[in-house]
């Protein structure tokens, strides 16, 4: 069956990106390629663009259904920054290519459906402007996805000829064009097309790699709550004053994904837990009425 990243949304969510799952994208947990999940941890995050000006929900009912070669991407990141799953286990969208070699290991010749995750960003690739959100949600994306597979920051690469040790193929300009990046952040052109240059894609995703700032009055950040007394673990998002609202059940898997993101623990109290509504499933030791609400 191989590897299954169910626990995706919640690391994304933890480093500061925004998920979102509907009716098109529902069942991205157990969705793969005809492999199935993945063999091993994939080796690293290919960056991508759609190719496509239609909207999140078209470019998704596409890469999860419409296409022969459904699914399409293993994550859709849209013009506002919004990430949608779209298959936890191995997808399709590399085709031929490589080998290309990173920390932990080379991706053989055509083998990168099945050793490689990618992201597939929202934009037409022939000048429409890429939005500062996006292209930091990018960066977060790559670096949470990296952290999680046991990778470096800078394993990631590009879709297209730029540099040949370290692009997949030679067929394609993904992503561009680099003209259109809006933001402080602006990667040089490695082609006729704007292909942005892999290296300052690889620079900066070690730029931002450090661990996020504290949370301040006003400001949100996803947080580990430890259960005094007990081996249970929340995650929710804090301000500097407390709770914010709604808490999720952090599995032995999903703790250990966040806290290698970098999420602050705390520890609170069972009794702290009144005011929080619990998203998803109550783990065992605890009840519904230890909780505002429970939302399954």
């Amino acid at each position: 069956m191989g590897r299954y990243y169910t626990e995706l949304a919640d690391v994304l969510t933890a480093a500061g990106v925004v998920v979102a799952v509907d009716d098109v994208n529902a069942g991205w947990e157990s969705r793969a390629r005809s492999s199935g999940g993945f063999a091993a941890a994939p080796l690293g995050v290919v960056w991508h663009h759609t190719a496509s000006s239609a909207t999140p929900y078209s470019d998704l009912s596409y890469m999860c259904h419409g296409s022969a070669d459904a699914p399409i991407g293993n994550v859709l990141l849209d013009r506002n920054g919004v990430v949608w799953p779209i298959a936890a286990g191995a997808a399709n969208t590399q085709g031929k290519g490589g080998p290309v070699t990173l920390s932990r290991g080379t991706v053989p010749v055509d083998a990168g459906n099945s050793q490689l995750f990618a992201i597939e960003a929202a934009n037409s690739g022939t000048g429409e402007a890429w939005p500062a959100q996006q292209v930091d949600a990018y960066f977060a994306t790559s670096n949470a996805l990296n952290a999680l597979f046991g990778n470096t920051p800078t394993d990631v690469i590009t879709h297209a000829v730029n540099d040949p040790p370290v692009c997949w193929t030679d067929r394609k300009i993904d992503p561009a064009t680099s003209a259109g990046v809006r933001g402080p952040w602006v990667p040089a052109p490695v082609s006729s097309s704007g292909t942005w240059a892999i290296g300052d894609i690889r620079a900066e995703c070690a730029h931002r790699a450090g661990n996020p700032p504290p949370p301040t009055p006003g400001g949100l950040m996803f947080t580990i709550l430890d259960i005094d007394g007990t081996d249970v673990a929340f995650g929710g998002n804090m301000d500097a004053h407390g709770i914010a609202a709604q808490i999720t059940w952090l599995n032995p898997e999903r703790y250990a994904a966040c806290a290698r993101l970098g999420a602050p623990v705390v520890t609170a109290a069972a009794t702290d837990l009144a005011n929080c509504d619990l998203l998803g499933p109550v783990p065992p030791g605890f009840n519904a009425a230890q909780f505002a609400n429970v939302i399954t």
